[in-house]
């Protein structure tokens, strides 16, 4: 975090000027007081009062502007800091494997790079300069109480050992209780976004006294979490005032004993009080700046947690594909997502300009073998290749250019409707897409909202039909033109006139692709050259539809039941 820092050097150095020369004015304000004493009690000298007095002020003024230069200068860096890393935590998050967003929940994501960034930047802002400044006035403090009175410096030191003791001693304890403090907030973040998003189904069934009870607990473990460290820390800088208070009894009744010997004036004595509490004044705040750096830490190393996580990244002699020529082929594959075989020694192929499909009952496998053919997760065993290269040579941007995939349940972003189509290319043109709108015959699905591909699209858009979504969804594919495209369960969920919009503009945009289609509604099966059958993570059957058909397996089963299931409608 230091070297991110550094990189802005002009700002470093201003932040690095500013503390030196508030440090140096702090520790010479309490020598022109004893010496303002001095030239009263002793030289008995108007001229060196003024002389003292306007010293002081100066002191006081240039003191004014290195403070002001050192806020903005912290300011500035610890802002950028943050920027800095927040940005790099949400590069990485585009970078890591599918599979780490299966450990991780979203609100502690968000909880990490919201709240934790906002603890740092506090931190940053106000701590880290009172810490640089501390250390430097300690430092001029002590050397300046030594030059004055080595034995009384000597005596104002006794109770450092005891400061420094009694902050190791509690510094487990502060850590412990800052880290949970930390944990607790992420729960409640994650809990929010969940709730959110899941409001339909919260008051469907009824439950908002049960999600309300669950949120109060999280709640309640947080307020106890923060009134915990709370009172630690202020038992701890109570702690050290009195540690404080003892050291300067001890300079009072050594100094005092010094100066009716004659060893130092009164002056000097009076200097030497003010430099005690410059001294310590450092001290409790670094004391007190602990507490600070404790939750910063447990913030920073959460976002390094983000930062650090490794990347799903290309071999460095990745080969970049320019165009799919022959064939992509699944060669005794089995993967597993950590529990038992989604995919058991699978193997088939899918020839460029082919129409397959992949057919079986919920949990059969089919969306697995997508999320392998789109490099969201890696074979266990066996292997994939494209054009007989194997996929995990081949470069994943390239590749996926080749790729365009229509999910069941695909994702809708806050904006208008056409902004979300532009989504999957931001240069495509307005024009582009309402000829495609026509050209695909999909019109029909948006002239009834009130701006048409103009009309707002609400959070996830819920205030979309299944079939306006999935309209949204071939739009993306069908503007990127891509050489394959993948369905995913494309009609599951959306009414027999909006599926027969779908189906003709897919009829239409499949002329020369190769299509890959994962379902179990068999209306689409008239778009297919070959069919897959899978059964428990294992190929049990496959040909065209006429030859599985009459076979009378396991694909005349599963077409059996969904005739009859149609035939009851």
């Amino acid at each position: 975090m230091i070297g991110e820092m550094l990189t802005q050097r002009r700002e470093s150095a201003k932040l690095a000027l500013s503390i030196i020369i508030t440090a140096i004015m702090g520790t010479i304000y309490p020598l022109s007081i004893g010496l303002a004493i001095n030239a009263i009690l002793i030289q008995k000298s108007i001229l060196l009062l003024t002389i003292y007095a306007s010293l002081f002020f100066g002191v006081y003024l240039i003191q004014f502007f290195s403070n002001r230069v050192r806020t903005i200068s912290s300011t500035y860096l610890s802002q950028y800091t943050i920027k800095s890393l927040r940005d790099k935590a949400f590069k990485n998050l585009q970078k890591v494997p599918v599979s780490f967003y299966s450990k991780v929940k979203t609100g502690y994501l968000i909880s990490r790079i919201s709240n934790d960034g906002e603890s740092l930047s506090e931190f940053l802002t106000f701590q880290v300069p009172q810490v640089l400044s501390g250390i430097t006035t300690v430092i001029i403090s002590a050397s300046i109480m030594l030059y004055l009175s080595p034995k009384l410096a000597l005596y104002s030191f006794i109770v450092i050992p005891i400061l420094v003791g009694f902050t190791f001693a509690v510094q487990p304890r502060v850590k412990r209780n800052y880290l949970r403090t930390r944990k607790t907030i992420a729960a409640i973040t994650g809990n929010l976004s969940e709730n959110i998003n899941a409001i339909r189904a919260i008051k469907s069934f009824n439950v908002e006294e049960r999600v309300q009870d669950n949120f109060d607990k999280l709640n309640t473990a947080n307020y106890s979490a923060n009134m915990k460290a709370s009172r630690l820390a202020s038992t701890f800088g109570s702690a050290v005032r009195i540690i404080e208070a003892v050291g300067i009894a001890i300079v009072l009744i050594e100094g005092g004993i010094m100066t009716l010997g004659g060893i130092i004036t009164v002056g000097i004595m009076v200097s030497f009080v003010f430099y005690v509490q410059e001294f310590f004044d450092p001290v409790v705040q670094l004391s007190q700046t602990y507490t600070s750096y404790q939750s910063a830490m447990a913030g920073l190393v959460r976002i390094y947690g983000i930062i650090d996580s490794e990347k799903d990244h290309d071999p460095e002699d990745s080969i970049p594909l320019k165009d799919f020529n022959q064939k992509i082929e699944i060669r005794d594959v089995t993967f597993s997502y950590g529990g038992a075989n989604a995919l058991e020694s699978v193997t088939f192929s899918v020839n460029k300009g082919e129409k397959i499909g992949i057919v079986g009952h919920t949990g059969a496998g089919k969306t697995t073998i997508s999320n392998l053919i789109m490099k969201f997760y890696h074979p266990s065993k066996g292997e994939i290749l494209i054009d007989g290269r194997n996929l995990d040579s081949v470069s994943t941007a390239s590749y996926r250019r080749l790729i365009a995939p229509v999910l069941q349940d695909p994702f809708m972003f806050r904006g208008t409707v056409i902004q979300n189509i532009l989504f999957a290319d931001p240069n495509a043109t307005r024009d582009q897409i309402v000829k495609a709108i026509e050209d695909f015959g999909l019109h029909a699905l948006f002239e009834r909202m009130p701006d048409g591909i103009d009309s707002e699209i609400g959070e996830m858009g819920r205030n979309l039909s299944e079939g306006q979504r999935q309209a949204i969804s071939l739009l993306r594919a069908f503007i990127l033109d891509p050489e394959i495209l993948i369905l995913d369960e494309p009609t599951s969920q959306i009414d027999p006139a909006s599926e027969k919009i779908i189906m003709d503009a897919l009829e239409k945009f499949l002329n020369d692709k190769t299509l890959i289609l994962i379902t179990h509604r068999f209306s689409l099966i008239r778009l297919l050259d070959h069919v897959i059958v899978l059964d428990h993570g294992k190929l049990v059957e496959e040909g065209n539809v006429d030859e599985l058909m009459t076979r009378n397996g396991k694909f005349a089963q599963l077409y059996r039941y969904q005739k009859s299931d149609n035939d009851l409608l």
